[in-house]
């Protein structure tokens, strides 16, 4: 296989995983622009303090979704059909215990949960109204993200893509009509979000599964610990990239309201949004070249691995690059879509923030795909070596330092310097495998070739 071919299989499933990806984000960022337009500061405070949920939702899918998938298609690769059912069947099962709890949780505890996530006063019943309708939609949400790629990874990318670009412009549809006509306010922009993922599933259902397209099959098993434990230990990279957004969203927002109340954290509602829809297409980038790089992995084509792999790379440079400068120049456009008030605080907290915090994004695709790659070739600790480094320990250590030396500055500021000592440690990672690689190396293997071990 040329590099011409292996550029073209790239462009055939990283497009569509971009595209499916902005159109996941985009269920959040409808919600953003018609709560903050029809409710105000105070609804769009609420949707961001309830967003830490979703993204835990969305997280578990991914763990289960893309951990599950990668196991398939490496079993796919090697011929061994059987065990890649039970990869799909292990995910499935294990998402609908998971699922149960998700909406116990909602049913019964969404007051709490609320008050937990850092709702009070006014906010507080709206955010544990968005928080109650959205778990009990949380089977939708994961087993969408099992699916989806499941799909993606049974030579359907364009069907993966098709599904969520769908449940994204029904959510668009949707929230218009119960916030607007039907006037359902924060309860309808809940609604309507889980009902999107419903769509996609179904059409994943109907047009792949139910058709007998698929090359993966359910069948009945006990719950096997250690085979799920394999295959979520692939999927963790996702888990965490996901996961984090909420953990920093929740750091975030209570650092921000003790330093300049809820019109920081609405604030920080319109950088944190906009920034879902650039990570999304970062992790389209990603998730497109895993079936690929799981692929040649498996089949042992190394060229052919790292060529997907620099690809990936070069695209998420050009991405941040164009990212950080559109940003940068349309600053006060993209506060104003979401401050129908035009409230002057807002703006003034809005605008310098985007310019600040989107300097990380040079980095934050270059850090996924480095973390996404380990993962797709079997190295689950390298990978959550880097995932953690970027989405958890990292961030949350630096927004809580740089916030008591800066002040907001410092709050925006953190975003960036966590990419960068994530950027240090992948480098690390590499470093020492390049240095382990080197003291096996045979003559029949090729410089850089170490990437792979």
């Amino acid at each position: 296989m040329n590099e011409e071919q292996v550029l073209r299989r790239y462009v055939r499933y990283v497009a569509p995983g971009i595209l499916s990806m902005i159109g996941l984000s985009c269920y959040i960022l409808a919600d953003t622009f018609f709560i903050s337009n029809k409710i105000g500061a105070i609804g769009l405070a609420a949707l961001n303090f309830a967003i830490p949920m979703y993204s835990v939702l969305g997280g578990v899918g991914l763990l289960l979704g893309v951990g599950g998938a990668t196991r398939f298609a490496i079993h796919q690769a090697r011929g061994e059909g059987e065990e890649g059912n039970g990869a799909f069947s292990q995910m499935i099962w294990f998402g609908l215990l998971l699922s149960v709890l998700f909406i116990l949780l909602g049913w019964g505890a969404a007051g709490p949960l609320a008050s937990f996530l850092g709702a009070s006063g006014d906010v507080m019943g709206l955010t544990a109204m968005y928080l109650a309708v959205l778990l009990t939609f949380a089977p939708c949400f994961i087993f969408n993200n099992i699916l989806v790629a499941f799909a993606r990874n049974d030579s359907a990318p364009r069907l993966a893509m098709a599904a969520m670009v769908t449940g994204s412009l029904v959510n668009v549809v949707l929230d218009y009509v119960f916030i607007y006509p039907m006037d359902l306010g924060m309860f309808g922009a809940a609604l309507a979000t889980g009902i999107s993922p419903t769509v996609s599933l179904l059409m994943i259902l109907l047009l792949h599964i139910f058709p007998g397209h698929n090359t993966f099959h359910l069948k009945r098993c006990a719950l096997a610990p250690r085979l799920i434990g394999s295959c979520c230990a692939l999927g963790v990279s996702a888990f965490i990239g996901e996961f984090s957004s909420s953990v920093v969203m929740f750091t975030f927002n209570l650092v921000i309201f003790g330093l300049t109340g809820n019109f920081g954290v609405a604030a920080y509602g319109i950088i944190a949004n906009t920034a879902y829809v650039v990570i999304s297409i970062f992790n389209g980038v990603t998730q497109g070249s895993q079936p690929l790089l799981s692929e040649y992995y498996a089949r042992e084509q190394r060229r052919q691995e790292r060529q997907v792999l620099r690809y990936g790379l070069l695209t998420a440079v050009a991405l941040g690059g164009l990212i950080w400068f559109g940003v940068t120049l349309f600053a006060p456009q993209i506060a104003d879509i979401f401050n129908s008030e035009h409230n002057a605080h807002l703006t003034s907290a809005a605008v310098p923030g985007l310019r600040l915090y989107f300097i990380g994004f040079w980095l934050t695709g270059v850090n996924l795909m480095l973390a996404a790659f380990f993962a797709a070739v079997e190295r689950p600790l390298a990978s959550f070596a880097v995932s953690v480094s970027r989405g958890l320990v990292g961030i949350v250590a630096l927004v809580l330092l740089m916030s008591r030396l800066w002040g907001m500055t410092g709050v925006w500021l953190s975003f960036p310097a966590a990419e960068i000592v994530t950027l240090a440690v992948a480098l690390t990672v590499l470093f020492c495998g390049r240095k382990r690689a080197t003291g096996r190396r045979t003559d029949k293997r090729t410089e850089g070739e170490w990437l792979l071990d």
